[in-house]
């Protein structure tokens, strides 16, 4: 028997067979191609660099973060068991009295003075502190650290406010200033 394959059929199997002999790519293919690919890799690029900046930025402000909570649990420890309190605008480290506690912020630092002359002084890498006239806030029982400054590096500025609860201080206090001058009398029976 003789078959017979329509003339449409026939026209397939010679392109197909004629698509397998061919060995490239047409121009326009590359160029579909091409495109197809560039898109791909800008998403994925702007994907990419989106989350490497938001990593560095994360890590900045834990930078920051890190650094001040170090000198704010410093004051904090400094500050908890204090028996007296008051707040000064201004005063002259020539005028300080040596019986007495001083915390201010100066030369780029949180400067803690103590009675004995013992000094300690916190300062954090790439981080510049303004110092401002009203760093601390007393009212009533609660002290109110304020500071203010900025990230070098990136010029980020960050204000961090912190709240400590006086455990001896008793009173209507309102105070305002950026030193604060403090005096332990029974000293920290907590350690």
């Amino acid at each position: 028997m003789y078959s017979f394959q329509p003339m449409s059929q026939l026209r397939k199997i010679e392109m197909y067979k004629k698509l397998l002999e061919k060995k490239g790519l047409t121009l326009v293919e590359l160029i579909i191609t091409v495109a197809i690919l560039g898109i791909i890799i800008s998403f994925m690029y702007t994907f990419f660099y989106f989350n490497y900046d938001t990593l560095l930025r994360t890590g900045t402000r834990y930078e920051i973060q890190s650094n001040l909570n170090q000198g704010i649990k410093t004051m904090e420890d400094e500050l908890r068991y204090a028996d007296e309190i008051y707040i000064y605008g201004k005063k002259d480290e020539g005028d300080f009295d040596n019986n007495k506690n001083y915390i201010y912020i100066k030369d780029n630092g949180v400067k803690i003075i103590k009675a004995a002359n013992e000094q300690k002084i916190f300062s954090a890498n790439n981080i510049e502190i303004y110092e401002s006239e009203s760093d601390f806030k007393l009212e009533n029982n609660l002290i109110t650290i304020d500071i203010k400054g900025k990230y070098i590096p990136t010029d980020e500025e960050f204000n961090i406010k912190y709240t400590i609860e006086l455990l001896n201080i008793k009173g209507n206090n309102d105070l305002k200033g950026s030193i604060i001058e403090y005096i332990n009398i029974k000293g920290d029976d907590s350690h």
